[in-house]
């Protein structure tokens, strides 16, 4: 596994940035407090455990069986500088992004017990097809935090290291063989590139497995497939005005929607189903 036990001095970052641009990830470990996941774990569970059913949720978005993706309130203990603003965390984004860098979109991918293994994919590429795209910096980066000990029996996430530098869709990756499972225990947690192809495994316990997922982006890239259902970044106006003034730039996406495309509508919308024939 890739782990590095990242510091800001000058010489673990160049040691960090490098590993990243060559595996398209890191873990870092024990960046948080157990105590303080618990507390996210516990506030996530009792504000969100509706979304513990496996039905059509019409604000959270499905992203594999028994797998949704569940846009997390910036409030109680989820906001807070420790989380969106680490010292051993955004120093490295800021430099892997430049430090105009935003958070895109703070969510909770939740899989259910008996989910199956997810599709590979990566979450975004940009110039998709084009013969220079593998060899530009990262546009987006994902900060993935468990909120429970990630374990072989409750599915951690699978990566294919390199494969961030790989075309357009997984069948150009050489060697699909080349993976890493990243069983990882509270209070540490992933940098991935956001071309980087993944997939959850298997939850095989009797357990909710939440992966606490903060996005960051250029301040010119932005996701619309994975947000047309619910708002990517939720910050009420009160919270905000709780967020210190240097950290204010990272939220300036708050409550913004993106409005469905053709690709998103139902068929019935589009033409495509004509329920008089029905």
């Amino acid at each position: 596994m890739n782990d590095l036990e990242t510091h800001t001095d000058e010489t673990q970052l160049e040691t960090t940035l490098k590993a990243f641009g060559r595996n398209g990830y890191v873990v870092l470990k024990d960046v948080f407090s157990k105590t303080y996941i618990e507390t996210l774990h516990a506030t996530f569970v009792d504000k969100y455990n509706h979304y513990f059913v496996d039905k059509n949720h019409v604000d959270a978005l499905g992203v594999g069986d028994k797998r949704f993706q569940v846009s997390v309130e910036v409030a109680g203990p989820f906001n807070s500088p420790q989380l969106y603003a680490h010292p051993r965390i955004l120093p490295v984004v800021q430099q892997l992004l430049d430090h105009t860098c935003i958070i895109s979109d703070i969510t909770c991918v939740t899989s259910l017990p008996g989910s199956k293994k997810m599709r590979t994919h990566c979450d975004g590429k940009i110039f998709k097809g084009h013969p220079l795209a593998p060899l530009l910096p990262p546009h987006a980066v994902g900060l993935l935090i468990p909120l429970i000990p990630f374990t072989e029996l409750n599915g951690p996430t699978r990566v294919w290291p390199g494969s961030h530098r790989f075309g357009p869709t997984f069948e150009n990756v050489p060697d699909k063989t080349n993976f890493v499972d990243i069983d990882i225990d509270t209070g540490s947690c992933i940098l991935m590139d956001y071309r980087l192809y993944h997939a959850g495994n298997p939850n095989r316990s009797e357990q909710v497995r939440p992966l606490l997922y903060i996005n960051h982006s250029a301040p010119w890239y932005h996701d619309p497939d994975n947000f047309h259902k619910q708002a990517p970044l939720l910050v009420s106006d009160a919270e905000f005005d709780r967020i210190p003034s240097e950290y204010k730039p990272l939220f300036i996406r708050r409550h913004i929607m993106f409005p469905k495309t053709e690709q998103h509508r139902p068929a019935e919308e589009v033409g495509l189903i004509n329920r008089s024939h029905s």
